[in-house]
């Protein structure tokens, strides 16, 4: 796999299993964050959560901030039992969904992927 080019600074310690991080690009007005939560697993049949969280704030045309902000989110939650063959292909389909031209049309055009 290849490593990941975006540079997150650590900026709120691990509070809970959840973990901040800065953009290069964030400020205090123009927040650009990554907050990433788990939820441990707790003996043989539970399911491990992982919960990664993109955070932009957006302004309008005039340069005005909205109360509303960017967000993209992914949740990968399996059992801790299963296998991991089978955990392992359902992240490369993920990874082919969210890296394909098909999912950054859907997000702009709230179109079905195929």
């Amino acid at each position: 796999m290849a490593a990941m080019t975006t540079a997150l600074t650590k900026t709120f310690g691990n509070i809970k299993n959840a973990i901040t991080y800065s953009l290069s690009t964030h400020t205090a007005a123009k927040a650009r964050q990554v907050i990433q939560m788990a939820k441990l697993p707790n003996g043989s049949g539970s399911v491990a959560e992982t919960v990664i969280k993109v955070i932009y704030v957006t302004e309008d045309a005039d340069g005005n901030i909205l109360p509303s902000k960017v967000s993209f989110e992914a949740k990968a939650r399996y059992p801790i039992d299963g296998l991991q063959a089978d955990i392992d292909a359902a992240l490369v389909v993920f990874r082919d969904i969210v890296a394909g031209d098909e999912f950054t049309n859907s997000v702009n055009t709230q179109e079905p992927l195929a």
